[in-house]
């Protein structure tokens, strides 16, 4: 006796699959099969069933282009296949880039740079604090990438307001850290 699920199975054989039906069936069917076949070549199942949803995702997206189980399942496998070399790429390129970067952080030219860029940064934010209350608060705005009608909208004052407090902030930054320019040419 043929059970409805082989009778899908063999519709599918035939025409493909077009519809969320005929979609589930073939999941049911294959989805163990093709998570094996990338657990062969993946690091782990999870990684394996990810990059199958992707396949399965990307498939219902084309499904229409397919014909036959045959060709349904050669895209799978190549899919699978091509995302999981692309998958191993990434990591290689990932542990790579872990390793320079380890090797970089452990370099003492990187620690004295970071603790330079620290206390740097502790100065300037020291002399921010002795602005003006609103020079201040444009200034910490403006160090956020903020525009000059961002800044004006946020603290409701004119663009030219907010101009002349950055120049006047400016300005009084650039002589209390005179010292600091200095310090960083000799480094």
């Amino acid at each position: 006796m043929i059970t409805n699920e082989q009778k899908y199975i063999d519709n599918i054989a035939d025409k493909g699959v077009r519809n969320k039906k005929d979609l589930d069936v073939f999941f049911n069917q294959y989805y163990a099969v093709f998570v094996s076949f990338a657990c062969r070549y993946c690091l782990n199942e999870e990684e394996a069933r990810d990059i199958v949803q992707d396949v399965f995702v990307s498939f219902w997206e084309q499904r229409m282009n397919f014909t036959s189980i045959l060709t349904i399942k050669a895209f799978f496998y190549r899919s699978i296949s091509n995302r999981i070399l692309n998958y191993l790429r990434h990591e290689e390129v990932k542990s790579r880039y872990a390793e320079s970067q380890l090797k970089k952080i452990q370099s003492e030219e990187f620690i004295q740079e970071s603790v330079i860029r620290e206390e740097i940064s502790c100065m300037i934010h020291k002399k921010i604090k002795e602005l003006t209350p609103r020079e201040q608060e444009v200034i910490l705005l403006s160090l956020q990438n903020k525009s000059n009608q961002e800044i004006a909208d946020l603290l409701s004052l004119s663009v030219p307001t907010v101009k002349t407090h950055k120049m006047h902030a400016y300005a009084r930054l650039r002589a209390e850290l005179e010292e600091l320019r200095f310090l960083l040419l000799i480094l």
